[in-house]
């Protein structure tokens, strides 16, 4: 309910594309009232499933209030955006990976900015020193670094509990067992971080040889090791996994539920230890509070409406379809299980960068295969297909949520973002992808 009365009353918070999918969602539901007799538990099915989406989007998101106003979070930023060349992209892949896990697209609101922030000064810095090329180095150095920090980012998806996949495909695509889905998620994220890299020393060592003989070799300017600040903000993660441990041993609940019970009560003690030393401590955190529900809930609704709206609309779709007249169709009956599997990892990024959202087909895909058990396929390897997909679209779409966010902090076009800047690991990554499939479908 109050899912649908934000939908009707918060209208000053939608852009174009919240109308264009609301707009989906009630020709979805008009069709299926004319057309279906079950009309009201598959609305009432799709709504239930909206309203988590929209839940997790935003309990989840109140980590990054905390994270936006800690010093700690800030200076981690900085030394991961200050290392030496040799160093800096493994650096901020492993650190965009890990700082994603807990923040979310927070990570890229921060680390974006920051990346920025540090190449222009370095940029700066030469142009006092009268070093010439000091504008190409700057291209180049923010070019590797957005690259490193949207690849390493993107991959949070394929196993972490935080991530909006490992909570929603198990709901939609039947049989999923997601400890396993999770596990298959984390070993490919190991060979995205090494063919990463590897691509990025591939075009550095170009860059640096051209560099060289010109004599415009940039000296690094590394921060040393902030020590306090890395083992705070351990100390939240670890809390946020032993209270989320807590509620799972104690009542039974999934990982992702008890994550979302555990985010607000995080972010409340964050935000007071973060002003408990100023005189009146209580009162700023009562008013940093505040301004998190009036503030920044408000304006980040329009991304858990965007997401709990592709979601409905994406199950009501799969309802008003007939499964078995589309299989007999398209001739899946045929088609070898890793045929499907590989093209379903291939359609998610493919209709992301014709704007149509991940979370509409994911779940469009995931409902629609369900009512086909006849196809044989494992749930398990089809849930990996469908998130290995959502990566993808992350790394490779102008319209994925990483290049949007992106884009929006840095002005960097979302095309450059994608396309031009990782194209070819977008490619790389497909290759591995379906070497895994082949893997996993074999066994």
């Amino acid at each position: 309910m109050a899912l649908i009365a934000f939908a009707i009353l918060g209208r000053e918070y939608f852009r174009l594309r919240e109308f264009f999918l609301l707009s989906l969602a009630v020709v979805l539901t008009v069709a299926a009232i004319a057309t279906r007799s079950d009309v009201v538990p598959m609305v009432g099915k799709a709504l239930d499933r909206a309203s988590f989406l929209a839940a997790f989007m935003i309990l989840l998101a109140l980590l990054r209030d905390g994270a936006v106003t800690s010093p700690s979070v800030l200076a981690v930023g900085r030394y991961l955006t200050r290392q030496p060349p040799g160093r800096r992209y493994l650096a901020l892949q492993t650190g965009g990976h890990l700082l994603g896990v807990i923040l979310n697209f927070g990570c890229l609101s921060l680390l974006g900015p920051l990346i920025q922030r540090g190449v222009r000064a370095e940029q700066d810095d030469a142009a006092m020193t009268q070093q010439t090329g000091s504008s190409e180095i700057t291209a180049i150095r923010e070019r590797r670094q957005m690259s490193a920090l949207t690849r390493g980012f993107s991959w949070i998806i394929a196993w972490s509990p935080t991530a909006i996949t490992q909570a929603f495909v198990p709901l939609v695509l039947t049989g999923v067992q997601a400890g396993r889905m999770a596990a298959m998620g984390a070993g490919i994220t190991l060979i995205f971080f090494l063919a990463g890299w590897l691509e990025d020393r591939v075009r550095g060592a170009r860059i640096r040889a051209r560099l060289a003989a010109l004599g415009q070799l940039p000296t690094p300017n590394p921060l040393a090791f902030p020590k306090a600040d890395f083992f705070r903000f351990a100390m939240v993660c670890l809390a946020l996994g032993l209270m989320s441990s807590a509620i799972i041993l104690s009542t039974g609940s999934a990982t992702v539920p008890a994550l979302m019970l555990t985010a607000p009560v995080v972010t409340a003690v964050w935000v007071w230890l973060q002003h408990r030393k100023q005189k009146d401590g209580w009162r700023a955190t009562i008013l940093r509070g505040r301004e998190i529900v009036t503030q920044s809930i408000p304006n980040s609704s329009p991304e858990a409406l965007t997401l709990s709206v592709a979601g409905y609309s994406g199950i009501m779709a799969a309802g008003l379809t007939d499964a078995q007249a589309l299989a007999a169709w398209i001739g899946l009956d045929g088609i070898p299980p890793l045929a499907i599997y590989l093209a379903v990892a291939a359609i998610v990024p493919l209709a992301s960068n014709l704007a149509i959202p991940s979370m509409l087909v994911v779940t469009f895909l995931g409902s629609l295969f369900s009512a086909l058990p006849q196809l044989g396929l494992d749930p398990t390897v089809l849930g990996f297909a469908l998130v290995m997909g959502w990566g993808l679209n992350l790394i490779g779409s102008p319209f994925s949520a990483t290049s949007l966010v992106l884009a929006r902090v840095t002005g960097i076009a979302g095309t450059t973002l994608s396309w031009h800047w990782n194209g070819v690991y977008s490619l790389i990554s497909y290759g591995i992808v379906a070497v895994f499939l082949t893997f996993f479908a074999a066994l």
